[in-house]
């Protein structure tokens, strides 16, 4: 990728192109699905005799989405090639986020199938129901595909800001040039929103990570935004995030992740 950097960041060109990653753009489709498969909404995979997510007071927590690894073609550095990765959050008016401690997975988690479990009469049927009417962000179940793409730092990683100096334009009263930037540098970064695996992140507020305890979690694992046409909605059209150290993902170390959702 070799994008045109505007002219009011020129200085900062060399730092801004060395952040490229790729990512996996998601799609989705409204077929049937298998209940191995990536997908949003809808039964996860689960297995007889594991205990299903709950959180600690044993409200069943509310399954979300998952990704099997084994059917990306063009997989990402440092992700796992094969097993399924599901996410789930708590139901309710502020779907698992705890403003608290938004690491803490106890409203909402993230597991692991390190192997997936062919022999369908091994898969949990009974597993928990919920009633569609309440507030959950996803109104059916879609298969997800996934489409290989690169990108540069979003405009709303908080990193961006460090990294060009935007807030000292504000300091000292030079506005226009603050808007020259965000605006050229924000149409240049229009893949930052949608859903998506790595990469970078889409706030409609605030990216969480600018407070120090959360500053580990560099890496974007997955992204979920809202689509009207796909029945996804994060309260009035927000996105939800998954963010994840590099450390812990390499080590396929699912159990210290960042979630965060906002909307407008």
């Amino acid at each position: 990728m070799r994008l045109k950097i505007p002219k009011s960041l020129k200085q900062y060109e060399k730092k801004v192109l060395a952040t490229e990653r790729d990512s996996l753009q998601i799609q989705y489709h409204n077929e049937k699905v298998d209940l191995t498969q990536s997908k949003i909404g809808g039964q996860p995979y689960w297995l007889k005799g594991e205990a299903y997510p709950t959180t600690a007071s044993g409200q069943p927590l509310r399954f979300l989405a998952q990704v099997n690894f084994s059917e990306i073609e063009q997989g990402l550095e440092d992700y796992p090639d094969s097993g399924l990765l599901q996410f789930f959050i708590l139901d309710d008016d502020l779907h698992g986020l705890n403003f608290d401690d938004q690491t803490k997975q106890d409203s909402f988690r993230v597991v692991y199938h390190e192997i997936i479990e062919t022999d369908s009469s091994k898969w949990e049927k009974e597993l928990p129901t919920f009633d569609q009417e309440k507030f959950f962000p996803v109104e059916k179940e879609l298969a997800m595909t996934f489409k290989p793409q690169k990108e540069l730092i979003s405009l709303y990683d908080y990193r961006f800001n460090q990294m060009t100096n935007l807030e000292s334009l504000l300091d000292n009263g030079q506005y226009d040039e603050y808007d020259e930037i965000t605006e050229s540098y924000g149409e240049l970064t229009t893949y930052s929103s949608g859903s998506k695996l790595n990469g970078y992140p889409f706030f409609t507020q605030d990216d969480p990570r600018y407070q120090e305890q959360y500053q580990s979690y560099d890496s974007l694992l997955f992204q979920l935004d809202s689509y009207d046409t796909t029945g996804i909605m994060w309260g009035d059209g927000g996105v939800a995030n998954f963010f994840i150290s590099r450390e812990n993902l390499k080590s396929q170390n699912f159990a210290d992740v960042l979630y965060n959702w906002d909307c407008y």
